[in-house]
């Protein structure tokens, strides 16, 4: 069933998992949550499966596991059922910061910004430490609920709080929230003290708020670094030309277009295996 995982081939190991139950074998907790992934990538055709293993995870006394738990939790969040994943949080005798983690992504991933935060307090209550993949959940929350005070107030008490030094992720992920907010400026100013903590994705994701927002002069500024840092990428072409005939600066857009072709620059070619059988 992991090796399944590995190669994504999700409907296969539903079908084992129900064939394990069938024959009586006995299943685990790696066997729960393998099984639950593999769901999770399938909603939200499998939501009655998720039910139905979670059940035997009641029965065979392992719902109570962090890995079967983390892994209910995503699952049921990921489908949009979020009383029934709060649910399962809820029962834990005693969370750790992987199940706390899950739970704050799982209101990320549903716009559910506030909860993010107001679950981020009770680590603080809790002393619990959060790591960066914690704090990247609630900010994506407060980024996907325009919650920008609340964002920036977490991001820069990172350091003296938490004794987490902001990373390319974390920097992408403010840019983010600032960009929505239409806050483009801002996103820039901390992008150039970001220095070599600023990466292509952050950049991108700041020309693509100047896009949306209509704001030229910046986007300009951020194109030009967006090919610098990856001159060799052909979606970062594409994503700049683009800019520019949405602005209306039809030559450059086709310059920008005519260097990508005269560099090559192509998309990574797909292969298919055949077997021929003699």
């Amino acid at each position: 069933m992991t090796s399944l995982m590995h190669c994504g081939i999700t409907k296969d190991i539903i079908e084992m998992f129900g064939l394990m139950v069938d024959e009586g074998t006995g299943i685990d907790e790696v066997t729960l949550s393998t099984v639950l992934k593999a769901l999770s990538l399938s909603l939200p055709e499998s939501l009655h499966s998720c039910t139905l293993v979670h059940c035997c995870a009641i029965k065979s006394g392992y719902a109570a596991d962090v890995a079967v738990s983390c892994s209910l939790i995503d699952t049921y969040s990921k489908s949009g059922q979020n009383e029934v994943s709060r649910k399962v949080f809820d029962e834990l005798d005693s969370p750790n910061i992987f199940c706390l983690t899950s739970i704050i992504n799982g209101y990320a991933r549903n716009g559910m910004g506030r909860d993010c935060v107001e679950m981020l307090r009770e680590m603080d209550q809790k002393n619990l430490i959060p790591d960066e993949v914690t704090i990247l959940s609630v900010l994506s929350g407060c980024s996907h609920s325009g919650l920008v005070e609340e964002g920036e107030l977490i991001f820069d008490s990172l350091e003296l709080k938490y004794g987490i030094s902001p990373g390319r992720k974390l920097y992408a992920c403010l840019v983010d929230l600032l960009g929505r907010a239409g806050l483009v400026e801002k996103a820039e100013r901390l992008l150039l003290q970001a220095h070599g903590d600023a990466d292509c994705i952050a950049w991108s994701s700041l020309l693509q708020s100047c896009r949306i927002h209509r704001n030229e002069r910046i986007g300009r500024r951020a194109a030009e670094v967006l090919m610098d840092l990856e001159p060799e990428n052909f979606a970062v072409y594409i994503q700049v030309s683009k800019f520019y005939f949405e602005i209306g600066d039809f030559e450059i857009s086709r310059q920008i277009r005519e260097i990508a072709a005269s560099r090559e620059l192509m998309r990574e070619i797909g292969y298919s295996s055949v077997v021929v059988k003699n």
